[in-house]
């Protein structure tokens, strides 16, 4: 498979996981609120700042997606090993720490005011340890590249 296509083929994933972003973000996640609501009767003030907190996590995820779309351009170019993709996954890899830092924050004010049950902490643990696990991957993976440029740019010196 020539880099153009497999490019192409990249940007249709982001595009797809972008407009089932969308559907998420805009049809499950207040449908999952109202459960949420249902279930937890006591915690019902928590559904419009969720809904608001949930929306930052969505302008996260499309941060993330714009700059792996970047990468999908220089893949199409004939450029995978470039320094724009290993600053491109070192931001991916940043946007998560913060993300797993704004959900960590969320989940110390909610159980510091005991507004926490198990299951909810749970769930976000969970999600905190994806950021995490996902940060670490686009670093490393962010290493890679720029070390991979590294010596491209060398094998080019030395023809």
């Amino acid at each position: 498979m020539q880099q153009t296509e497999v490019s192409k083929w990249l940007k249709a994933i982001t595009i797809a996981v972008g407009m089932m972003g969308i559907l998420f973000f805009v049809f499950v996640v207040p449908v999952l609120a109202e459960e949420c609501v249902i279930s937890y009767p006591e915690l019902a003030f928590l559904y419009w700042p969720g809904i608001l907190f949930t929306g930052v996590t969505g302008i996260f995820c499309y941060a993330i997606l714009f700059q792996f779309w970047k990468v999908c351009v220089e893949i199409g170019k004939d450029n995978s090993f470039s320094l724009e993709n290993a600053r491109s996954f070192t931001i991916i890899s940043r946007l998560l720490v913060v993300l797993a830092e704004l959900w960590f924050l969320i989940l110390l004010a909610l159980s510091v005011k005991r507004w926490m049950n198990l299951e909810i902490a749970m769930k976000m643990i969970l999600m905190i340890f994806i950021w995490i696990a996902v940060a670490v991957l686009t670093a490393a993976l962010s290493h890679l590249v720029r070390k991979a440029y590294e010596m491209k740019k060398e094998n080019e010196l030395t023809i």
